[in-house]
């Protein structure tokens, strides 16, 4: 009887040991395959890492470039000719109608960039070469007189705009060209024979032009 006691206790004890031996190398193959799991999420780390710095780089290069080509605009902007003005006819009432064409000098200066339109003769010289666009607006309030006024381009007629004859007060006509001109060109607006322009404190009658681009 004794000895059967012992033999189950030896069988028990080699049971135990059994289960507690397959327990440690479960416990140990789990840890492992933990081990190799983060093993692969670290390289996959690294590589969207390396993915990420390389798009980095990338965008920092193109950057780079992009603030190299807008300093270059800045100074190629910074060193073109600006060209602009805007002038009103600066009278208190009426001029003509007259028997000769005059030039008609815009002389209540708004803006002049460049100080390239002169307001006491009323040409405009062309600086450089390039496209220019000029506009302007006439004013007449005369019964039974035509109003109207003449673009011209050294000296010769460019467009031209005007009301004709038995019209109410304060009727308006416009016009505007986009030119093409070389170093020196004169742009003016001239007042034909037997035609009226008109203009008040309210600045009705103006001629304004700039420089598109240079060419």
């Amino acid at each position: 009887m004794k000895v059967s006691i012992a033999l189950l206790m030896l069988c028990c004890l080699s049971l135990t040991d059994g289960q507690t031996e397959v327990q440690e190398e479960n416990c140990k193959l789990n840890i492992w395959n933990e081990v190799r799991d983060v093993r692969d999420m670290v390289v996959e780390l690294r590589v969207k890492l390396d993915m990420v710095m390389n798009d980095n780089s990338r965008l920092n290069e193109r950057m780079k470039v992009s603030e190299t080509q807008l300093e270059e605009l800045k100074r190629e902007n910074a060193e073109q000719t600006k060209v602009a003005f805007s002038a009103d006819l600066g009278i208190r009432g009426h001029l003509g109608p007259q028997t000769n064409a005059i030039t008609l000098a815009f002389n209540n200066v708004l803006t002049n960039i460049g100080n390239n339109y002169n307001p006491e003769t009323g040409l405009f010289t062309a600086p450089v070469k390039g496209v220019y666009y000029f506009r302007f607006t006439i004013c007449g309030i005369q019964i039974n007189k035509s109003t109207g006024a003449n673009l011209y381009k050294n000296g010769k007629n460019i467009v031209s705009v005007g009301q004709w004859l038995h019209h109410d007060q304060h009727r308006y006509a416009s016009n505007g060209a986009v030119l093409q001109l070389e170093v020196g060109d004169v742009v003016c607006m001239k007042l034909l024979p037997g035609y009226t322009i008109y203009d008040s404190k309210d600045n009705l009658s103006t001629f304004s032009g700039f420089l598109i681009y240079p060419i």
